[in-house]
């Protein structure tokens, strides 16, 4: 007769609710990643929208200066003026003031759901308060919510740098560190 019983027992509920932890944790790791890469990202975009707004605003203040020195300079005239009507020609194509507003809306729920998510499961399966239903209900509902967020328009395309993004590990380092005293090696 064959012994069908292994020799070694397994508490599936124990291995489940150590799943669910690794699996929330991870989560919440990912998610504070991702809400420091819109931020460092938001960063970018902001300082690149400025740069070029501060370009027209001094093209157009420096086209009327230039009226003074027309007959002095009038290749510095010519200069300024047909730079400033490429930049405001190509301006909407760049896509940085849209992805200013769509990073800065993005960045604002993120980081609403990356405290829920951090209150109303991680805290509570630390203080084991949660049950492993509630958990995976909680859980669906929240990666439901960081899909959404996550989903960017057809229109505008977000690829980070590797400066950013080791920029976004970076502060995902500190956080885990300052909040939960945990040194992880990225």
């Amino acid at each position: 007769m064959v012994n069908l019983i292994s020799p070694t027992k397994v508490n599936l509920s124990e291995t489940t609710v150590m799943n669910s932890t690794v699996k929330v944790w991870n989560t919440l790791v990912n998610m504070k990643f991702k809400g420091f890469l819109f931020e460092v990202s938001l960063s970018k975009y902001q300082k690149y929208d400025r740069n070029i707004n501060i370009f027209l605003a001094l093209a157009a203040s420096s086209s009327i200066g230039a009226w003074a020195i027309w007959k002095e300079y009038p290749m510095v005239w010519g200069g300024i003026i047909a730079a400033s009507q490429v930049v405001t020609t190509v301006k909407p194509y760049f896509p940085y003031s849209k992805m200013v507003k769509e990073m800065n809306a993005r960045c604002l729920k993120m980081d609403l759901l990356n405290i829920e998510f951090e209150e109303r499961i991680w805290d509570m399966m630390q203080r084991a308060i949660i049950s492993e239903a509630t958990i995976l209900e909680r859980y669906y509902y929240f990666s439901k919510k960081y899909t959404e967020i996550l989903s960017m328009p057809d229109d505008l395309f977000f690829e980070p740098s590797k400066k950013q993004i080791d920029e976004a590990n970076h502060r995902v380092k500190i956080f885990i560190q300052a909040n939960y005293g945990i040194e992880i090696q990225l």
